[in-house]
């Protein structure tokens, strides 16, 4: 370790944390000081999960090892009504639903591939000294639930969920208080000269706000435009959605908006935030729906206030852990015992998970963490299922129905009897990556002086950062003053404009999958030392833990350019097609990555399965 190293406090004993997919990377214990384990780790203070047999398991079943039967497999004897397929939001509303609408008595068993239950709804606890906070570490937020579809909103009531309360948990004078706005970091590697920060983002005019940014008046001009302008800049188009849905969002702003690289590396911001890629995989008629430059033609990303163009998208329906308590509550539904307390939203927020109860041969309805499914064959009446860990043989259950929540990715690998037409659909889905980003802070003070809550980095190593929403639930309330222990959030997205989307994502998760931690950890001190320094933060002595999540396929990819036609018919379609007493759900069967979209395709695949 160099002097540089140490100087950032790589040598400090502090909370690591580090997972690939929602399981638990090894990271060394070099430096494991204050307690930061994930709430829900099995052992406390341990790693487990995801340790390179179990990556490699997956590789095996990604290679093709597991297209014949295995020849050595452990009949369990086991039979069930339903066997799910991945314990995230879309497979824990499956066996919610199934559970409550299939008639009798059905017997359940959800089968999950990582350590832990929720998908991309995985929580990050970080405590030092007593304080304990709670982070998201995967899905964010409730997107515009106001707008949700009818089935997601009956699920909601179903478990007790009400959108509005969330809003209810916020502390809506904190911003007010601290003077805390929306802020833009222009880097000085990127604008040359010291790097600054800009408060008050979306709140004044953009001329004022530019006006204070260290960039060249032409740049200056351009921003403005992107951002202010009431256009219609396709006039003659018949057919809004088909030319932009036939061009990058990129094309569109440098070819019809007359713009350059200032407003391209702006709009990527919008774009990475929505997909993962930038503006130049990115269709324009996705910018059309996010971002700015198309208010003049009718786009929805930014509305009028004020004579103000301000960002539409608030996620304030939210908990502090993301959405992880929503796939808390749906195994409140099926295994009450699973978690303790009240079943209400404040109690199931503050539950202690017990493990212990989550599979066991009294219960109707299981879960089995750490089981991989290798295999998925219609047999004469019901379906055989194959499943294995890293460290014994494959195992074998039978069931009535299956519902795979997994990936399309991994279905196309573990299902044979798909057809040519339904298999080539699945070889069409791409994901992106992205890390999420969680560092315990001595205090926000720095962030306090400069006024920002949520940042936005052009160019920067992440999009955006936040300090934590000042949020209280029941008995969770944190002191959220500026001198007091607060959690950072940090969300980066990996892409390398210029290639081929496809290829962009695999060099995203080829990175993902073989970077170490203390490179992260490294990038991490370093960067906010860099935008930090001049404000009194020291990385040493003010990063108190670190949890880097991981989700090399975290936004599921549908969005690049595309003939018109294409649009009309995504792949997801002949995708999720149902075959027999098997069904496909999850977020990518719906073409979004959004919690509501899974709860959706979730429960289409149960009204599928019940009416087989």
């Amino acid at each position: 370790m160099n002097d540089d190293d140490l100087s950032l406090g790589l040598d400090r004993p502090i909370a690591r944390r580090d997972f690939l997919q929602g399981m638990a990377l090894a990271v060394s214990t070099r430096a494991l000081g204050s307690r930061g384990a994930e709430e829900a780790a099995p052992t406390p203070g341990g790693l487990q999960g995801q340790d390179p047999r179990a990556m490699a398991l997956g590789h095996r079943v990604r290679d093709g090892e597991f297209r014949s039967a295995p020849r050595d497999v452990v009949e369990t004897g086991e039979s069930y009504d339903l066997v799910v397929v991945g314990a995230g939001i879309a497979g824990l509303t499956a066996a919610y639903l199934f559970n409550e609408d299939a008639p009798g008595e059905p017997k359940i068993l959800v089968l999950e591939n990582a350590d832990d239950f929720g998908g991309h709804a995985r929580r990050n606890v970080l405590e030092h000294e007593g304080v304990r906070l709670v982070a998201a570490g995967g899905t964010f937020a409730l997107e515009e639930p106001e707008h949700s579809p009818e089935e997601a909103r009956e699920v909601f009531r179903r478990i007790g969920l009400d959108p509005d309360r969330l809003v209810g948990f916020r502390d809506a004078s904190f911003r007010k208080r601290y003077g805390l706005s929306q802020a833009v970091i222009f880097d000085s590697r990127v604008y040359g000269g010291t790097t600054r920060w800009l408060t008050r983002w979306y709140e004044v005019p953009y001329e004022r706000f530019f006006a204070d940014a260290p960039i060249p008046d032409p740049a200056r001009k351009e921003l403005v435009e992107l951002f202010s302008t009431r256009k219609n800049y396709l006039p003659g188009a018949k057919d809004l959605r088909a030319v932009l849905g036939a061009m990058s969002w990129e094309r569109f702003v440098r070819e019809h908006m007359g713009l350059g690289d200032h407003a391209v590396r702006f709009v990527n911001l919008f774009a990475t935030d929505l997909v993962g890629l930038g503006a130049d995989a990115v269709s324009a008629w996705e910018g059309y729906q996010v971002g700015p430059g198309f208010f003049g033609m009718g786009g929805e990303g930014f509305h009028d206030e004020d004579g103000i163009l301000r960002y539409s998208y608030e996620p304030i329906h939210r908990f502090p852990d993301g959405n992880h308590t929503v796939a808390r509550m749906l195994l409140k539904g099926i295994l009450p015992e699973s978690l303790s307390g009240p079943n209400t939203m404040d109690g199931v927020f503050e539950a202690s998970v017990h493990r212990d109860r989550f599979d066991r041969a009294e219960s109707r309805v299981r879960l089995r963490l750490s089981s991989m499914v290798v295999r998925i064959e219609q047999r004469e009446g019901g379906v055989e299922v194959t499943y294995a860990d890293p460290e014994g043989p494959a195992r074998r259950v039978r069931a009535r129905h299956v519902i795979m929540t997994g990936w399309g990715s991994v279905a196309k690998h573990v299902v044979p009897d798909l057809s040519g037409e339904q298999r080539q659909a699945l070889e069409e889905y791409r994901y992106c990556s992205a890390l999420y980003i969680n560092v315990l802070l001595r205090n926000w003070r720095p962030f306090a002086e400069i006024g920002a809550l949520e940042t936005y980095w052009p160019a920067g190593y992440c999009t955006w950062l936040q300090i934590s929403d000042p949020l209280h639930v029941g008995g969770y309330r944190p002191d959220y003053q500026p001198d007091k222990p607060t959690v950072l959030s940090l969300y980066k997205y990996i892409h390398t404009p210029g290639l081929d989307p496809a290829q962009q994502m695999r060099l995203g998760r080829l990175e993902m999958e073989q970077k170490p931690f203390a490179a992260y950890e490294r990038e991490i001190r370093a960067e906010l030392h860099h935008i930090l320094g001049a404000h009194g933060f020291d990385a040493a002595r003010d990063i108190l833990g670190i949890t880097v999540n991981r989700w090399g396929h975290g936004y599921n990819f549908f969005k690049a350019p595309s003939p018109a036609g294409r649009l009309d018919d995504p792949p997801y379609r002949k995708g999720r097609e149902h075959l027999g007493r098997i069904s496909f759900a999850g977020a990518d069967s719906g073409g979004t990555p959004w919690t509501q979209a899974a709860i959706v395709e979730a429960s289409r695949a149960v009204r599928e399965q019940l009416a087989v």
